[in-house]
C-alpha cells in the first residue's frame, strides 16, 4: 500500500511538519490524485493545519484540458478542499521564449504554484513525482549529456517544494487508485512519440528490461548512490569556495585562480560552477565545453578571457579568476553569445541573420556557397555556440595546413573593420569550426570517413 511508503518517505526526508499547510498541485492524472487522496488520509497523522488543491489547465488539449479542471475541481469539493484552477497558454509562451513545450510547461506551472501558495498561505507546495519520473528524468539526462549534480535525478526536497511519491512506483499507484474506486485522467499526450520523455518510457526502458528486468529498481538505486556522492562533493566544495573567494558582489566574483589550481580537477570544476552560479543566478545553457575550457586555461600562464551564457564573463588576470556580468574593456559593445544544439537552429538579432543545424545521413549534393556548409559531426559537439569575434580567435581555414588568426583572416579578405563584429562565428567544445558566410575549420569538414553530416546554413533574418 503506498500510504505507509509516503509516510516513511515524509518522515525520512522531513518533508511535512506539525502544522504545515500545504498545496498540493493536481493534474487529473493518477500519480496527482493519489497523492492528493493519500495525504488527506494522513492528515491527522502528520497534523497538517490545511491542504489545498492547485490545478493549470495547459490549453493545449483543449476539450480534454477543460474535462481535467473539471474532475480536479470535483474531486476536490468531494474531499472538501480549496481548489484554485486557472489557464495559460503553453505554446504561446514556448513560442514567444523558444522553449520545447515541457520545459514551458514545467516554467508556468512552477510559478503558478509558487504564486497560489502564497496566496493561500500554505508553506509546503507538494508534486507528485514518483521513482518512475527519476529513472525517466535520469535515462533522459544520461542521453543529452550531464554531469553529476544532473544525473542525481529529481530533488526529493528543493526549498519549500517536496515530493512524498519519489519512491512509489507507478504501478502501486495504480493499484490504489483502483482500490478507491478512483478513475483518473488520461493524458493521451503522453503517447505522443515527439515527446522524448515518452520515448524514454515507451521505447527505451522496455528495450533495457530485455537485459535485465529489474533495470527500473536498480537505475533507481544508481541515482540515490549518485545522489550521495554528490551531496559529498558539494559539501566539499562549500568547505573550499571560500578559501578561493578574493572578493564578492552581486554581479562580480574574483577567486584566487593559484589556489583552484591546486584543488582536485573535480572539485575545481564544482567551485567553477558555484561561482559562476553565484553571478549568473543559474546554470541554464552552461555546457561540459565551457567549465572544461575555463579548467584547462586555468593551467596557461597567459590572460585569457570567456563569454559563457546571459552576457556573463570569465576574465583571468595572473593569478585572479573573475566571473562578472559586466562587460569587459576589451570587450566590443557589439559582442553577442548565443547557445544552441544540433539539431537546431539561432536568431542572431545583432548580425541580423539565422543559423540553423541539421543532420543529414549522406552528402549528396555541395555547395558552392558559403552560407550553406556540410561538417562532420563526430568532428563536433551537438552544442553549439554563435558569438562574435574575440581577441586572439585562431582556426584552421579550410584547404590551409596551418591556424590563423581570425584577425589576418578578415584583413586578407578585406573585410571592413565596421563589419567584422557582427560577423557570427560558430564555436563547438572550445574550438571554432565556422566563421558564418566565409570559412569553415579544416578539422571539421567532411570526407571519406565522415558517417554523419551536419549542414549548417546561415541567412537573413
Amino acid at each position: 500500500m503506498i500510504r505507509n511508503n509516503v509516510l516513511e518517505t515524509i518522515k525520512e526526508y522531513k518533508m511535512i511538519n506539525k502544522g504545515d499547510s500545504i498545496l498540493v498541485g493536481v493534474s487529473g492524472g493518477a500519480d496527482s490524485v493519489s497523492l492528493l487522496y493519500c495525504l488527506h488520509s494522513l492528515k491527522e497523522d502528520l497534523k497538517i493545519s490545511a491542504i489545498h488543491v492547485a490545478h493549470l489547465n495547459h490549453l493545449i488539449r483543449k476539450e480534454d484540458a477543460e474535462m481535467d479542471q473539471r474532475y480536479v475541481e470535483n474531486i476536490s469539493k468531494n474531499l472538501g478542499l480549496l481548489c484554485i484552477s486557472d489557464s495559460v497558454d503553453v505554446e504561446a509562451y514556448a513560442a514567444q521564449n523558444k522553449l520545447n513545450l515541457e520545459d514551458a510547461g514545467r516554467r508556468l506551472r512552477y510559478a503558478f504554484y509558487q504564486k497560489t501558495s502564497e496566496k493561500v498561505g500554505a508553506n509546503k507546495i507538494v508534486l507528485g513525482h514518483t521513482a518512475d519520473d527519476m529513472v525517466e528524468t535520469f535515462l533522459m539526462r544520461l542521453l543529452r549529456g550531464a554531469g553529476l549534480k544532473g544525473l542525481t535525478g529529481i530533488p526529493p526536497v528543493r526549498q519549500n517544494i517536496v515530493r512524498p511519491l519519489i519512491r512509489t512506483w507507478r504501478k502501486d499507484i495504480e493499484k490504489y487508485t483502483a482500490s478507491l474506486k478512483l478513475v483518473p485522467r488520461i493524458d493521451h499526450t503522453n503517447y505522443e512519440s515527439k515527446y522524448l520523455r515518452n520515448r524514454v518510457r515507451l521505447k527505451l526502458i522496455p528495450q533495457l528490461k530485455i537485459y535485465n528486468l529489474r533495470i527500473k529498481e536498480i537505475l533507481l538505486q544508481t541515482v540515490l548512490l549518485l545522489t550521495e556522492d554528490y551531496l559529498y562533493m558539494e559539501s566539499k566544495t562549500r568547505e573550499a569556495i571560500s578559501e578561493v573567494i578574493l572578493k564578492q558582489s552581486e554581479d562580480k566574483l574574483e577567486l584566487d585562480s593559484k589556489k583552484l589550481r591546486e584543488f582536485d580537477p573535480s572539485i575545481t570544476g564544482h567551485l567553477i560552477r558555484t561561482a559562476i552560479e553565484k553571478v549568473k543566478g543559474n546554470l541554464a545553457e552552461l555546457s561540459f565545453s565551457h567549465i572544461h575550457n575555463i579548467i584547462k586555461n586555468l593551467d596557461s600562464n597567459e590572460n585569457w578571457q570567456q563569454h559563457l551564457p546571459d552576457q556573463t564573463y570569465v576574465i583571468c588576470n595572473k593569478n585572479k579568476l573573475t566571473i562578472t556580468k559586466e562587460l569587459p574593456q576589451t570587450q566590443s559593445k557589439n559582442s553577442f553569445y548565443y547557445t544552441f544544439s544540433i539539431p537546431g537552429e539561432i536568431a542572431v538579432k545583432e548580425a541580423k541573420i539565422k543559423i540553423t543545424a541539421e543532420i543529414i545521413d549522406h552528402l549528396d549534393t555541395f555547395s558552392d556557397s558559403q552560407n550553406v556548409v556540410f561538417v562532420d559531426l563526430e568532428e563536433i559537439d551537438k552544442q553549439l555556440i554563435v558569438r562574435s569575434r574575440k581577441s586572439g580567435d585562431r582556426f584552421y581555414p579550410l584547404g590551409m595546413n596551418g591556424a590563423k588568426k581570425v584577425q589576418d583572416f578578415f584583413v586578407d579578405l578585406k573585410i571592413p573593420s565596421e563589419e567584422r563584429d557582427f560577423i557570427p562565428i560558430v564555436e563547438s567544445s572550445g574550438r571554432i569550426i565556422w566563421i558564418a558566410g566565409f570559412r569553415i575549420d579544416e578539422r571539421a569538414k567532411v570526407d571519406e570517413k565522415t558517417k554523419k553530416v551536419v549542414k549548417l546554413t546561415c541567412q537573413n533574418l
